[in-house]
C-alpha cells in the first residue's frame, strides 16, 4: 500500500474541510459516520452497519447518499480497512428544503435548529464528477489497481418507508448537542484565522480560509444576499479589531475597513461578497506586518504615526520631545534603540520613499514632490534623493 499517496489524499481531504473515517473492520455503522447526527436526534442507538447493506468488493469504490440526503464515498485499502469519506452534500440545502425533508419523515420541529446547524456545516462539493474522480484516482494509486468498478447507490431504495420510519423514530432533545458541537468546530477554525491575522501571517491566514472554502454558514435572514453582506461585515470587524490588539493605530485600520465595508454594501451578488474575502484578509495581515507597533514603547509608537500621518510637518526630534515631555538625548536614544535607526534617517527614508510614489504617480514638478515631503529646499531633496536611490529625482520619473 502506497502511504504516501493515502496521506496525501488525507492532507487533500482536510484542506477541503471534508470529514473522513478510516475503519478497521467492516462493522462500521451509520452513526460512526455522520458527525453525531444519528446519536443526536433518534431514540434508538442501534444501527444497522454499512457493510450489512452492500457486499464489499475490494476492487471497487463506492458511493451512497443515506435518508439524510448526505453523500459518502468509500472503499477497502490493501490491508482491509475501510476508508470512508463525508458526509459531504452534492447540492445546496436551504431551510426550505430542511423543512420539507422533516415533514416528509416526521421530523419534529424541535430538531430544526440543530438540523440546520448541521446541514450548514457540512462540505458542499460543486463539481461532483470532479471530486469523484480524485478519490478514484487516489483510490487506484493507494491500492495499485489499474482500473476499479464503481458503484453508486442510495440507502433510501433498499427499504419501504416504512421500515425507515420503525427505524427512526426521532427525539426531542434535552439540550442541542449536536448544534453545540459543530459551532465549537466552527469557532475553532475562525480563532486560527484571527490567530493568523494577530501575527501578520498572510500565508496561514488564506490556508485556514481555504479550508473552510466548502463549509457554509448558516443564513441570518431570507435575503441570501443582505445575509452574507452581514457576515461579511461581522467578519471585517472582528478582523479590525484583531488588527487593533495588534498594535496597528486605528488611524490606518479606519481607512481598510470603510473601504471593505463600502464594497460589501455595493457587491451585487452572494459572489462577489465571497470573492472579497481573501483579498480582505490580505489587507489585514499585510497592515498587521507593516503598522504593527506592538512591540514599540508608547512614545515611539505616537512618534511613528505621526510620521506616518503627516510626513510634510515638522517632524523634528526638539518637536516630538516638546510634545511627549521627554528629554531630547533620552527619546533620541530611546527611538534609536527601538527601531534600529535615528529618527533623522527613519523621517529621511519614509520621505523619499514617498517622495518615489508621487513622482510615480503625479505629475507635480519636483519642487512640488519636495514640498509635499516636507523638504522645501529641492537642492537638499535632490541630495537625500540620491543618496537613497542613486539617482536624481528628474531620472528617476524618466525611469
Amino acid at each position: 500500500m502506497n502511504e504516501t499517496i493515502l496521506n496525501f489524499i488525507y492532507d487533500c481531504l482536510k484542506d477541503a474541510n471534508i470529514p473522513y473515517f478510516l475503519a478497521n473492520d467492516h462493522s462500521v455503522g451509520m452513526h460512526d459516520l455522520d458527525l453525531g447526527l444519528r446519536n443526536s436526534i433518534l431514540k434508538d442507538n442501534k444501527f444497522p452497519t454499512v457493510s450489512a447493506l452492500e457486499t464489499f468488493d475490494a476492487e471497487t469504490l463506492y458511493h451512497f447518499s443515506d435518508y439524510y440526503n448526505c453523500s459518502y464515498s468509500f472503499f477497502q485499502l490493501p490491508d482491509k480497512r475501510l476508508l470512508f469519506i463525508g458526509p459531504y452534500l452534492l447540492s445546496d440545502v436551504n431551510e426550505q428544503d430542511i423543512r420539507q425533508f422533516m415533514n416528509i419523515s416526521g421530523i419534529p420541529e424541535t430538531q430544526f435548529t440543530q438540523l440546520r446547524d448541521y446541514y450548514y456545516e457540512l462540505p458542499l462539493i460543486s463539481d461532483k464528477r470532479l471530486f469523484w474522480s480524485f478519490i478514484r484516482r487516489g483510490a487506484l494509486s493507494i491500492c495499485g489497481y489499474e482500473e476499479m468498478n464503481v458503484n453508486v447507490f442510495d440507502l433510501r431504495t433498499l427499504e419501504s418507508r416504512e421500515d425507515y420510519l420503525k427505524k427512526h423514530a426521532f427525539s426531542i432533545p434535552e439540550d442541542p448537542i449536536l448544534s453545540m458541537n459543530l459551532l465549537e468546530k466552527r469557532y475553532k477554525s475562525e480563532d486560527a484565522i484571527l490567530d493568523a491575522v494577530s501575527h501578520g501571517n498572510t500565508k496561514k491566514a488564506l490556508a485556514f480560509m481555504e479550508q473552510m472554502g466548502t463549509s457554509r454558514f448558516t443564513p441570518r435572514s431570507e435575503d441570501a444576499l443582505r445575509s452574507s453582506k452581514n457576515l461579511m461585515l461581522s467578519f471585517n470587524t472582528l478582523l479590525r479589531r484583531r488588527a487593533y490588539e495588534a498594535g496597528v493605530h486605528p488611524l490606518y485600520i479606519d481607512v481598510i475597513s470603510a473601504n471593505y465595508a463600502r464594497l460589501i454594501e455595493t457587491a451585487g451578488s452572494k459572489q462577489e461578497v465571497d470573492d472579497i474575502t481573501p483579498f480582505m484578509l490580505r489587507s489585514y495581515c499585510e497592515l498587521v506586518e507593516k503598522r504593527s507597533t506592538a512591540l514599540y514603547s508608547e512614545p515611539i509608537r505616537q512618534i511613528l504615526v505621526t510620521i506616518d500621518a503627516s510626513i510634510a510637518s515638522d517632524l523634528s526630534l526638539k518637536r516630538f520631545a516638546n510634545e511627549l515631555f521627554l528629554n531630547t538625548s533620552y527619546l533620541s536614544s530611546l527611538f534609536k534603540k527601538e527601531t534600529g535607526i535615528t529618527l533623522t534617517d527613519y523621517v529621511n527614508k519614509h520621505r523619499i520613499a514617498y517622495a518615489k510614489r508621487l513622482l510615480k504617480s503625479t505629475t507635480l514638478s519636483i519642487q512640488g514632490v519636495a514640498t509635499s515631503v516636507g523638504i522645501p529646499d529641492i537642492h537638499y531633496f535632490t541630495r537625500l534623493f540620491r543618496r537613497e536611490t542613486g539617482l536624481s529625482p528628474r531620472d528617476f520619473r524618466k525611469q
